[in-house]
């Protein structure tokens, strides 16, 4: 290999003629190709360095914005499984009929006969329907009322017994009640 400092020695920069480069050229011509190579192996590996380098930083920056994808997926299918439990969490939906429907069963298991049963009133209070029942009736004995009562509260249909009137008469007891029910709109 070629000494730097003899290379110095020999080329005087000052006075440069053709000839002299090109006879420095052919003495070193295996250096300064070798130095060529290296010169420009460095800067291609610089380049597919810096190539490679942003192309990670590319993926990098798509497998954030995926995972942020995934993120909002898993949280709208919680939210959605958390939505269903909640609805079935919610009484049973009844109508008119089929809350005179239900009064009427529970009547009829507890020995209670019907004088009158009518819906009174119903009113859309926006997320939900308001409905009103009158009920009277008598009942064996006290023990088969407060059954009755007990069902109605504690129905798997959201109802209320607002009122309750009741008077013992003949070994009857008689009463009044008015039902209140809660329909949801889902």
């Amino acid at each position: 290999m070629a000494n730097p400092d003899k290379l110095n020695s020999q080329i005087n920069f000052k006075e440069i003629d053709a000839a002299q480069i090109t006879k420095a050229l052919s003495e070193y011509q295996n250096s300064f190709f070798k130095l060529i190579l290296i010169a420009v192996s460095l800067l291609l590996a610089w380049m597919m360095f810096n190539d490679c380098h942003a192309k990670e930083q590319i993926l990098r920056n798509k497998m954030s914005k995926v995972k942020q994808k995934l993120e909002v997926i898993k949280a709208r299918e919680a939210a959605i499984k958390d939505f269903a439990d909640f609805k079935a969490l919610l009484p049973k939906k009844i109508n008119e009929s089929g809350l005179i429907e239900v009064i009427s069963n529970y009547a009829k298991a507890h020995h209670a006969s019907i004088a009158s049963l009518s819906p009174a009133e119903s009113k859309d209070m926006g997320l939900y329907d308001f409905m009103n029942l009158t009920f009277n009736g008598t009942c064996e004995n006290f023990r088969e009322m407060m059954l009755l009562l007990r069902n109605i509260e504690k129905s798997e249909y959201p109802l209320r017994i607002d009122s309750w009137k009741a008077s013992e008469q003949g070994g009857e007891i008689s009463f009044a009640m008015v039902i209140s029910a809660v329909i949801i709109h889902t």
